[in-house]
């Protein structure tokens, strides 16, 4: 079980300028498996969004998270960003707590 905290600032050339207004959502999943795929709600704001949920997914101690950020168009999503947690390395680093916090 892992409950993030996940803060995204954006940094795309494409995106619109800092005072509009961006409508986004991230999809975490764990060690490539698409029945491992949770996403956070839509949310919007200017730049700097941030998620306060919990996702519940089905990891190891060896798991990876990939994280994507996605913008939310009417016609279609577009990537924005992406990164990867090594969990080994995490629960190193956090004394080992499966809570992850970023």
């Amino acid at each position: 079980n892992v409950s993030p905290v996940l803060s995204a600032k954006p940094q795309s050339p494409k995106l619109p300028s800092r005072h509009s207004r961006l409508s986004s959502f991230v999809e975490v999943t764990a060690d490539g498996l698409s029945s491992e795929t949770k996403k956070t709600g839509k949310r919007s704001g200017h730049l700097e969004l941030q998620w306060n949920e919990d996702l519940t997914l089905n990891v190891t101690p060896q798991s990876r998270l990939d994280l994507k950020l996605w913008s939310c168009h009417t016609l279609r999503k577009e990537l924005l960003g992406s990164a990867t947690i090594d969990l080994l390395d995490t629960l190193r680093t956090h004394h080992g707590k499966s809570e992850l916090s970023s």
